[in-house]
């Protein structure tokens, strides 16, 4: 299981471990996005279907990862970034196509933290993985999302990023 270690006591202040460092997995935007995902409902039929997850992406859930990408904003908390939007690439968001459910993940952080905004560099985000859809007044409104323990600037293109 390759990833970082993050000491007890960053761990601690961030939201808990139990004496050990966390190891983070890495995981990769083709192995999110390796399926067709289709909602287990929609506005239109507001009736519930069988939705496929391959068991490698469900197995996820849970599971300390690190996953690199780009920020997309979503909430701010002053000049700062509250709650955002991980993609694999900057085109996915304003430029080029709408990414799919299972090509972009909700991040946000624990007891209210935020991190300093940056749209124009990859990142790497660490923290709690989350599998599986969350439905809102009928509509899917993500698949994957993240509680962040920690947000670093790469160097150079994120981990395992490809173009559009």
């Amino acid at each position: 299981m390759s990833g970082m270690m993050v000491s007890c006591g960053l761990a601690l202040l961030l939201g808990g471990c139990a004496g050990r460092p966390i190891e983070y997995q890495a995981v990769s935007w083709k192995e999110l996005g390796s399926f067709a995902y289709a909602p287990s409902v929609t506005p239109r039929t507001k009736q519930k279907k069988p939705v496929h997850i391959p068991p490698a992406v469900t197995r996820l859930h849970g599971s300390p990862l690190r996953l690199s990408g780009y920020m997309m904003p979503v909430e701010m908390d002053g000049e700062n970034v509250a709650t955002f939007v991980l993609v694999r690439n900057q085109a996915m968001c304003c430029f080029g196509r709408t990414p799919e459910m299972n090509e972009w993940v909700m991040v946000r952080f624990r007891g209210g933290r935020s991190v300093a905004m940056n749209m124009d560099q990859p990142i790497s985000v660490t923290g709690n993985f989350e599998v599986g859809e969350q439905i809102e007044e009928g509509s899917v409104i993500s698949l994957y999302r993240m509680v962040a323990d920690r947000v670093e600037i790469d160097e150079g293109k994120p981990a395992g990023w490809q173009a559009n």
